[in-house]
């Protein structure tokens, strides 16, 4: 088993991560001037970001076990 997580794009609003048998998804929800990418775990939200780079910070944290 790899140490690094696996990053797969989807399309281009939609990516995921996987690590260690937990996967994390990222998604793009047009909102007008709240749009942004959208953290989820399974079907649970766990948080919304305005910029993709926040939100695989959030992501990476998620998959390896340290809750944002």
């Amino acid at each position: 088993m790899s140490n690094t997580p696996t990053w797969t794009k989807e399309d281009a609003y939609s990516y995921a991560v996987e690590h260690r048998g937990r996967r994390v998804e990222l998604q793009y929800e047009e909102d007008g001037f709240r749009s942004g990418w959208a953290v989820y775990a399974g079907e649970s939200l766990i948080r919304r970001c305005a910029e993709l780079p926040q939100a695989r910070g959030v992501a990476i944290a998620v998959v390896a076990g340290r809750e944002p």
